[in-house]
């Protein structure tokens, strides 16, 4: 016959377990860490967020308004990456034009911040980023064509791929000429060479080598005249030489040797400035096809299928999800007034010709 106290304390175990079936029952229930999240994203946690609302979608995958505010969460902790597609789950998962409208708005932002922060070390994938928001934005407008910061960020973000390609245009042409210089530097210390070993063989100190002494001085001066010579400041005030400060130095020397004359020196010396000048860019091998691809725009499929649609069929069953934040646009882009002005007036132009129904022009408030 069993004793009493091993009944208590068999009751007393039973009564344990339960509550703690219970309490991981109710840590895991979805509404209640939905609104976890959101109270932590209202005092701008937002890594308590993130990892409070990535608790709540293990538990309701299906839930496009979880999904939505983790995206949120994660585009205010600068991880735009994820938050793409913490969005992108949830475009494809809602239940309403409204909610896709604001999946795909939010997309558009997440890619122009990438594309900000690409802006000045990879201002190609800037603009692959820049363009797949414009394209977002689009779908916003598609599912809601009252959304007027979609229509403003859409005209924004064309002006900041405006900016940022004639900034590559710029710098491609800056590249341009300093590869014609570099060619030209290099045709010109060779010549040099040649004419000095020749000189040397004669032993012709006259006339000759007076003339490839006043051409070497300004082949000097060219190097000079480009600022390529000179030391180069880093952010940090350290310093690091210019591509061509040691050929500079060399084709000075040689030409101080001459000037002597020291044929031998002058000759050591425009050997050195050839050897320590750039390569010439028309020798380098060109960018092959590949690389240039890695700054293209992804080809990514947002039309949902039939399969995927009679996935989420289902009523969600965890209750309303519907409180979720909006985010308000992107920092304004860095254009001058008169770059705004003169797109504005193309703008309004095209506004002109839009038909009734289409989005309209909005203060910019951005």
């Amino acid at each position: 016959m069993r004793s009493k106290s091993w009944k208590v304390e068999g009751r007393r175990s039973l009564w344990l377990c339960m509550a703690l079936l219970l309490a991981v029952s109710a840590s895991a229930n979805p509404a209640k860490l939905f609104k976890e999240g959101n109270k932590a994203y209202a005092e701008q946690r937002f890594d308590d967020a993130v990892n409070i609302y990535m608790e709540a979608v293990a538990e309701a995958p299906e839930s496009a308004q979880i999904y939505y505010n983790l995206g949120n969460a994660q585009y205010r902790t600068g991880i735009f990456e994820e938050a793409v597609a913490s969005y992108e789950y949830a475009a494809s998962m809602a239940e309403t034009d409204g909610m896709r409208s604001q999946c795909w708005y939010n997309l558009g932002n997440c890619m122009v911040k990438t594309g900000e922060g690409l802006r000045e070390t990879d201002p190609h994938a800037a603009v692959s980023c820049c363009q797949q928001a414009t394209w977002f934005y689009r779908m916003a407008l598609d599912y809601d064509a009252a959304r007027s910061d979609a229509a403003y960020n859409l005209e924004m973000t064309q002006l900041i791929v405006a900016g940022i390609e004639e900034q590559i245009r710029e710098q491609e042409e800056k590249e341009q000429q300093e590869n014609e210089l570099i060619t030209y530097i290099r045709e010109k210390l060779e010549e040099f060479i040649e004419r000095q070993t020749q000189l040397l063989e004669t032993s012709n100190t006259g006339e000759p080598q007076q003339i490839l002494e006043n051409e070497t001085r300004e082949l000097a001066k060219v190097m000079e005249g480009s600022g390529l010579h000179a030391d180069i400041e880093l952010p940090d005030g350290t310093k690091m030489p210019g591509p061509l400060k040691e050929t500079y130095d060399h084709t000075v020397l040689a030409a101080d040797a001459m000037a002597v004359p020291d044929q031998p020196t002058a000759l050591t010396e425009l050997i050195a400035a050839l050897g320590s000048a750039p390569e010439d860019p028309n020798q380098q091998d060109g960018e092959s096809d590949e690389d240039s691809e890695d700054s293209e725009d992804y080809d990514m499929d947002y039309e949902e299928s039939d399969e995927d649609a009679d996935m989420y069929e289902e009523a969600d069953p965890f209750g309303d999800f519907s409180e979720y934040e909006e985010i308000r646009g992107v920092p304004p882009p860095n254009q001058t007034e008169m770059d705004i002005l003169a797109e504005e007036i193309r703008n309004q132009e095209r506004r002109k010709d839009k038909k009734a129904g289409e989005y309209k022009a909005v203060e910019k408030d951005w």
